[in-house]
């Protein structure tokens, strides 16, 4: 109907606008295939692994003596030494570059912590994969000011914990249906955040947070359209309210919760 219409463009405006390509799977339908995206595969050069794997040992040398999973399940908590250890290591710095005291390391080798990570604890790789790819870092680096990743990416060297919330109620492969919004003050030299979300993936451990919330419409392509913006959020500011830890099945120990946002 006339919504789903509405919400399958307000998506596509979204997606589109940094695109430098076609959309691959597009152009599947149109019978084309662009194969140099595909081949041939790119390979890790060996200074990168020769990188990747120094960190690897390390890490792994640290949570074969010091991270014990079935507390973790037991417990439901991963406890904050063993997060000391981990952030001392730069595991919640992995791809900030050198110049913010990050680690610097490549998406390749970003991958293969997870993936030893996830041969520990699902729990510690969600935690650490939520922070570096839907959380803060990753679209700090992206589209972030050079003021912003001056005051936020060196923070995540020292152990800082991001977290994400987009879902709602009745908003979540939806955004469109989103209602917490950021409001401008009169003078248009602050936002005023009010509303409340869903299944926030670290949220009960951050410090900092990636809040997506309506904020006034603009002409898009010669329409009204609804505006969906991102806001860095420190948890400590008046107004913000974890009010529930939510629990799962198989993954006890992530930090997921229910956040309100009251005049923030």
């Amino acid at each position: 109907g006339k919504e789903a219409r509405a919400s399958l463009e307000f998506a596509e405006d979204s997606r589109e606008t940094e695109w430098v390509h076609p959309s691959f799977a597009a152009l599947l339908y149109q019978g084309k295939v662009k194969w140099d995206l595909m081949h041939p595969f790119p390979r890790q050069s060996d200074e990168d692994k020769k990188i990747g794997d120094a960190f690897l040992e390390k890490l792994e040398a640290y949570l074969e003596a010091n991270y014990d999973a079935d507390e973790v399940d037991r417990t439901g908590e991963i406890p904050d030494s063993v997060l000391k250890g981990l952030a001392d290591l730069g595991c919640f710095a992995m791809k900030i570059p050198t110049k913010y005291n990050g680690l610097g390391l490549s998406q390749v080798n970003y991958n293969r912590a997870l993936y030893l990570t996830g041969s520990y604890c699902g729990n510690l790789t969600a935690l650490l994969s939520a922070h570096q790819s839907i959380g803060v870092p990753q679209p700090l680096l992206m589209f972030g000011t050079d003021e912003q990743k001056e005051k936020f990416l060196p923070r995540f060297r020292d152990g800082a914990i991001s977290a994400f919330a987009l879902t709602e109620a009745n908003a979540g492969s939806d955004p469109r249906a989103m209602t917490t919004a950021a409001t401008p003050t009169e003078d248009g030299s602050h936002y005023i955040i009010n509303g409340e979300k869903l299944w926030c993936t670290n949220g009960t451990k951050a410090n900092v947070i990636v809040v997506m919330a309506v904020t006034p419409p603009k002409i898009v392509r010669g329409k009204e359209r609804k505006q969906i913006t991102a806001f860095l959020v420190e948890m400590d500011t008046p107004g913000v309210e974890v009010l529930h830890r939510c629990r799962f099945m198989g993954l006890k120990a992530l930090y997921n919760g229910v956040i309100r946002f009251t005049d923030v």
